[in-house]
């Protein structure tokens, strides 16, 4: 109970890794907002397990790319919980477009839920923290996208290397309110959405490439989170933390082995 009585805000907590990170605030006596855009019934569906856990909870719809749905969905915690002790900035978007193909509107929605949300949430929530006088905790998940990434993910990656960078740089705005920030940076992390949206998806396809030699789970990010939140973290803000299972450890994905490597080089 590292979080007892403290109050969580969860964006993007109806589904994928955000479901995950509310349950486990709870586990740790949080009270728990959580946020949704469109998961609706699995934001419900959360936060009535939060209630089962004896922990207050409810979940709030808004756009977090729109300041006014975020002020309402802050006045609506205010109302509900009294005030906020953790965010944590999940929501994001991640579609495929091809760099030439994209389109000046595919390029500001990504920006404007990834990165421009994540500032206007932040926003708010230091407010009010800084209007509570007692700190806080804000924690942006990131993505190894940040650091390399695939064909098609100009959009995403940009945002989330801007998420690294913000993290820095809010640290130091808000340190002297004894408000820390931090990024916690997912690796390969199997998530529902996956699929819907790739063909003949096997969680354990890429196991092997993997150092640790297994996909994460959502919960391997949650407990990271959690520690970030309480006070065993009271003196790490501006950070950017991976938790991959030792993927960025690797130069490229095919070098699977010392036997490729000495195949590799010998050719």
């Amino acid at each position: 109970m590292k979080l007892k009585d403290k109050i969580a805000l969860v964006t993007g907590g109806g589904r994928g890794i955000g479901r995950h990170i509310a349950l486990r605030l709870a586990d740790e006596g949080a009270d728990v907002l959580v946020n949704y855009a469109s998961s609706e019934a699995g934001a419900q569906d959360i936060a009535t397990q939060i209630r089962e856990k004896g922990r207050r909870a409810i979940a709030v719809k808004a756009n977090i790319a729109q300041r006014d749905e975020v002020n309402v969905m802050f006045e609506r915690l205010a109302a509900e919980f009294g005030r906020i002790d953790i965010l944590v900035n999940n929501s994001a978007i991640d579609p495929v477009i091809p760099f030439l193909d994209m389109t000046d509107e595919q390029w500001d929605r990504v920006i404007d839920i990834n990165l421009k949300g994540t500032y206007m949430c932040s926003q708010a929530a230091a407010r009010l923290m800084v209007e509570q006088g007692n700190g806080g905790n804000i924690i942006i998940i990131g993505s190894m996208h940040s650091m390399a990434t695939f064909p098609g993910m100009l959009a995403y990656a940009s945002t989330k290397g801007g998420l690294n960078a913000m993290t820095r740089a809010m640290a130091l705005d808000l340190s002297p309110h004894r408000i820390r920030v931090n990024c916690v940076i997912p690796g390969s992390i199997h998530v529902e959405k996956a699929y819907e949206v790739i063909p003949n998806y096997d969680p354990h396809m890429i196991d092997d490439q993997i150092a640790l030699g297994r996909i994460g789970y959502g919960p391997d990010i949650a407990a990271v989170v959690a520690f970030m939140a309480s006070g065993d973290a009271e003196y790490i803000t501006g950070t950017t933390l991976n938790v991959d299972g030792g993927v960025m450890a690797r130069m490229a994905l095919w070098f699977n082995d010392l036997e490729t490597v000495e195949r590799k080089y010998d050719q």
